[in-house]
């Protein structure tokens, strides 16, 4: 039972909201914009009414595994493995070539499913991030970013200081080196192609999720 509900979870998390509500548009999220499978990439080609609720569902996916694991009764380790499945499905997911979004929705989904008091308190640097895009001119780029990579740090160790070493812990630790993983892996073969510094395009993906590609200018942030 708790093999099928991970399994389960992955499948769904393998389903891009995103994906197919551009393609119901007409738009190709893998051949525009920064050319991400995530709500970002939706929000800057068709706009915040069509992108956001793509996020959204996108978020329903972590939130609704871990809750769905709960309500039928699966140890809590279970549950927070359905999340990060889940998780893992919004990165990988076997419907789009094992090529997929950032999972930062879905992450948040999970975050706010399993420990709704720390996921209020790592909303703080994305609420920084956000407020610093609309005041700061010209607008950083860079911080929002950083600030999702943040996010979950902070989610993780909230939780550590409050209740010492956890399966939530370990979750959190496992989502973050997840999105590590996705940020430095997607598609580096082509920015090592370019001859770009190898160091230069390990600190931009890890922290800013920023390609080489986007970096000259070649692909949209």
């Amino acid at each position: 039972m708790a093999a099928l509900a991970v399994v389960l979870a992955y499948l769904v998390g393998s389903v891009s909201f995103p994906f197919w509500i551009a393609h119901g548009r007409g738009i190709d999220l893998g051949k525009v914009g920064s050319r991400k499978l995530g709500a970002s990439n939706l929000v800057g080609v068709a706009g915040p009414a069509v992108g956001v609720p793509a996020g959204i569902l996108d978020g329903a996916k972590g939130f609704a595994a871990v809750l769905l694991a709960r309500a039928a009764g699966l140890p809590p380790e279970i549950q927070l493995a359905c999340g990060v499945a889940a998780v893992a499905g919004q990165m990988w997911p076997i419907f789009h070539r094992f090529d997929g979004g950032r999972a930062n929705a879905t992450g948040w989904g999970f975050a706010l499913a399993a420990d709704p008091v720390a996921a209020l308190i790592m909303s703080i640097p994305l609420v920084t991030a956000l407020v610093m895009r609309q005041l700061v001119r010209p607008r950083p780029t860079r911080v929002l970013p950083l600030a999702a990579l943040l996010s979950f740090g902070v989610w993780t160790a909230v939780i550590w200081e409050i209740d010492g070493v956890t399966p939530s812990v370990a979750a959190g630790l496992a989502i973050l080196v997840l999105i590590l993983i996705r940020r430095l892996t997607a598609g580096i073969r082509v920015d090592l192609e370019l001859g770009a510094p190898l160091g230069r395009v390990l600190v931009n993906r890890a922290l800013y999720d920023r390609s080489e590609l986007q970096q000259r200018g070649m692909v949209g942030i």
